[in-house]
């Protein structure tokens, strides 16, 4: 990363790996790397998706395995993880419940299956960090690996490099 480009960590979680695979390709555009969150409450194949359809739905926090990132002097953070059952994925949740000095710029990038559109996750994300996302954006994974899908990533990194220039 440049010297004079804004500071921009990415925190993601992925069950699957389609939200992985969004954040790295935001990551290649930002030259920065990711933050991955973890829980084991999800391996278990057909079991850990219904624990997680369940835990979205009831809004249950899902304890992480690790220490959460430092994100202390960062310009801005992209949050990237999946919707389940219309909301931000367990993990996430838990993540703005416990993120501690968040930088001022914030994004917010999710994945979804076309059942679950995004607006109401943007909603309760938003409740849930208890302030407004300076840049949101959705990848369905139908689209993933689509030129229109890197449309968006590539406008979604741009509109969080300009607004941590601003701040």
């Amino acid at each position: 990363m440049l010297s004079n480009t804004p500071k921009i960590a990415i925190v993601c979680y992925s069950k699957s790996g389609h939200s992985r695979q969004v954040a790295d390709r935001i990551a290649a555009h930002l030259s920065t790397s990711v933050f991955a969150l973890h829980t084991a409450r999800y391996h278990m194949p057909f079991l850990g998706y219904l624990r997680a359809g369940l835990d979205s739905l009831r809004r249950n926090f899902s304890p992480l395995t690790h220490p959460l990132p430092d994100l202390t002097g960062y310009d801005a953070a992209i949050i990237c993880g999946p919707i389940w059952t219309s909301y931000p994925a367990a993990p996430l949740s838990t993540f703005f419940k416990e993120a501690a000095l968040l930088p001022p710029v914030l994004g917010l990038m999710l994945t979804h299956g076309d059942h679950s559109p995004p607006q109401k996750a943007f909603e309760q994300a938003e409740r849930e960090i208890g302030r407004s996302f300076t840049a949101k954006e959705s990848i369905s994974n139908n689209i993933e690996n689509t030129p229109e899908a890197a449309r968006r990533i590539a406008d979604f990194a741009r509109t969080v490099v300009a607004a941590a220039e601003m701040a």
